[in-house]
C-alpha cells in the first residue's frame, strides 16, 4: 500500500487537533480512500475525517488496510511538514508504515501499527433547524476571544444574521451578516438558540486552516456540527454536545 497526499500541512493540522480530542486512533485505508473517526475522552464530541482517493496524487491500496498510532508521537513527527511538502505512507508490512515527507532535505519516520480498542460509535440520524457557510477566519476570531471570557458559547440566529456570545458577566458578541460580511449562506426552518463548552471549540480551530469557509448547522439542544470541505474533495466533520440547562 502507497500514497501520496500533495499538501502534508494538511495533515498536521488534522493530527494537532485530533491530538486534544484523543490519545491513539486508526486510520481506515480502503480503495475508496481514507477514513477515521474518533469519539474524545470525555465522549463530548466526535471527529470525523474522509479523503476520496482522488483527494491524492498517487492511491495504491487494494484490501482494506488499518492502521493504529499514538496521536502524539504522530504529531511529532509531523511537525517536521513545511510548507509545499508532499507527504507519502508506504505499508508493505502491517506491524509498521513508513512516513516520508518530500522535501528537501527529505525526511522518512517508521511508525509501528498498533492496536487500538475499537470505539463504538452511535449512529446519529440528526435535523438541524440551522444551516449556514460563514467565514473560517471569523469564526476563529470569535470563538477564540469569547473563551477568552466564557466557558460557553451561545449560537443565536435568524433569517438574516448568526451570532455568537458569550455567557455570563463579561458580555462578548459577534455577528455574521451577508451585509457585514463573514455569512455567505443562511438555511432556516426557525430561529434557534443553543449552547456549546467554548473550551472544545477553542481546542479546534486549528482545523480553520484547511478551508476558508464553514458548514455550520445547528438545533436547540442538539449537537453542533461543523464541516471543513477543503479544495480536493477532503472533508472533516466535527460533532459537539450541547451544554444542557
Amino acid at each position: 500500500m502507497r500514497i501520496v497526499y500533495s499538501n502534508a500541512m494538511d495533515f498536521k493540522v488534522i493530527i494537532e487537533a485530533l491530538t486534544r480530542l484523543i490519545d491513539e486512533a486508526t486510520l481506515s485505508f480502503t480503495n475508496a480512500g481514507l477514513d477515521l473517526t474518533a469519539i474524545d475522552r470525555a465522549h463530548i464530541s466526535l471527529l470525523k475525517l474522509h479523503f476520496p482517493k482522488e483527494a491524492f496524487e498517487e492511491f495504491d491500496v487494494n484490501d482494506q488496510l488499518n492502521f493504529g498510532f499514538n496521536t502524539q508521537y504522530l504529531e511529532k513527527i509531523m511537525s517536521s511538514a513545511r510548507k509545499k511538502e508532499k507527504m507519502e505512507i508506504e505499508i508493505n508490512d502491517e506491524s509498521q508504515a513508513i512516513i516520508r515527507m518530500l522535501g528537501d532535505p527529505r525526511k522518512e519516520f517508521i511508525v509501528r501499527n498498533i492496536e487500538v480498542p475499537v470505539q463504538e460509535i452511535p449512529e446519529l440520524k440528526l435535523d438541524y433547524d440551522v444551516r449556514a457557510k460563514i467565514n473560517s477566519s471569523g469564526f476563529k476570531k470569535a470563538i477564540s476571544e469569547i473563551s477568552s471570557v466564557s466557558d460557553s458559547v451561545e449560537i443565536d440566529s435568524n433569517e438574516s444574521e448568526l451570532k455568537l456570545r458569550s455567557k455570563g458577566e463579561v458580555e462578548v458578541e459577534v455577528e455574521f451578516t451577508k451585509d457585514i460580511g463573514g455569512l455567505q449562506e443562511i438555511e432556516l426552518k426557525k430561529p434557534s438558540v443553543s449552547s456549546y463548552s467554548s473550551e472544545y471549540l477553542e481546542d479546534i480551530l486549528i482545523l480553520t486552516r484547511l478551508s476558508g469557509f464553514i458548514n455550520l448547522l445547528y438545533a436547540e439542544q442538539k449537537p453542533l456540527q461543523l464541516e471543513f470541505n477543503m479544495e480536493n474533495g477532503g472533508n472533516v466533520v466535527y460533532l459537539l454536545a450541547p451544554q444542557m440547562g
